[in-house]
């Protein structure tokens, strides 16, 4: 693993904070739009829903962020290797295959050989299908070259040629949007050390001048871009993606010098996978078979979201550490 004397450039219990933030974002965009469903909002109050429901994607950034940091910082100077890949699958794929697994046999979800296909892949799960992938990309193209600056260029060309192809098969943007997001991090933790200096010397100057950024940013999400040109969905697109660069950039300057201490939201973060998973099974649950107000609803869905995810994690784990004790002895 790599190192310096000032520690890494996101140190990794001081990250579980951003994925908390990130978990929370993406979960208070699903139930703004869900939100809409039941009650119908006017004035200020669809201002908020909108705002709301435009974090998911930032959210999104966040995550994928973290991800390509951790999976260069992980591997460091180290060839690919099994042990490696299998930290992945363990970590990863064990938990949503377990997971997700469950959710698909109560909800009778396997009716046909598709239904395995996509369970299989994630598809039904945006982000792990997209998250996989980039874990299959990161693996073989670290596995081929053992250059830093053909790593990064092969990734980021790899990034760009499956974002293209989400793009052309008319997926939803937020399909593709994020992912210069797990290039950035990638980009980070291969040059750790520069970035590290860098943000040492400037870091006030620059969450000034990106924060800056986020500013047309937040204006473009709320007014739909009516007010930066006759036709916005010309250029949507771009601007997207330099919002995403934009916020991403913030994100690393504020995560390496950040050392936040809350610990609700760095709780949270050490379970991010499990609430992603859970939340949108446990929110229908609670939408249709509860008998109490909406507001009430949603709120026993968060709770109880956040308690079978812990539950969800503690029970994996300890079986894995179970199995591997068996093994050994």
């Amino acid at each position: 693993m790599r190192s310096d004397e000032g520690g890494h450039l996101m140190p990794k219990n001081g990250t579980y904070w951003f994925r908390g933030i990130a978990a929370v974002m993406v979960i208070l965009s699903h139930y703004a739009e869900w939100w809409t469903w039941f009650t119908p909002i006017e004035g200020n109050g669809a201002i908020f829903q909108l705002a709301f429901s435009k974090l998911g994607i930032y959210g999104v950034d966040i995550f994928f962020l973290l991800s390509g940091y951790a999976m260069v910082i992980s591997l460091g100077q180290n060839p690919m290797n099994k042990g490696f890949i299998w930290k992945r699958i363990k970590n990863t794929y064990i938990p949503y295959f377990i997971v997700v697994g469950i959710i698909e046999l109560i909800s009778e979800g396997f009716v046909s050989l598709q239904d395995f296909i996509y369970f299989a892949s994630g598809y039904d799960y945006w982000y792990m299908f997209v998250l996989f992938l980039f874990y299959f990309g990161f693996i073989i193209i670290y596995a081929i070259f053992r250059s830093k600056g053909l790593r990064v260029v092969f990734f980021c060309i790899f990034t760009y040629l499956f974002s293209r192809i989400l793009y052309n098969k008319g997926m939803n943007d937020f399909w593709y949007v994020s992912n210069v997001a797990f290039a950035l991090g990638v980009i980070a933790g291969e040059y750790e050390n520069r970035f590290k200096k860098m943000i040492d010397k400037l870091w006030l100057p620059m969450v000034a001048i990106l924060g800056a950024g986020m500013i047309p940013v937040i204006q473009w999400g709320l007014d739909g871009g009516v007010n930066f040109g006759q036709n916005p969905e010309d250029y949507q697109l771009p601007f997207q993606i330099g919002a995403t660069v934009v916020w991403t950039l913030l994100v690393l300057v504020l995560s390496s010098k950040c050392h936040i201490k809350e610990k609700i939201f760095a709780f949270l973060g050490k379970y991010s996978l499990y609430l992603y998973l859970t939340h949108t099974y446990v929110f229908m649950q609670c939408v249709n078979n509860l008998k109490c107000s909406y507001a009430i609803r949603f709120a026993a869905s968060a709770v109880i979201t956040v308690v079978l995810s812990f539950a969800c994690c503690q029970a994996i784990t300890a079986t894995g550490k179970l199995i591997s004790k068996q093994k050994s002895g």
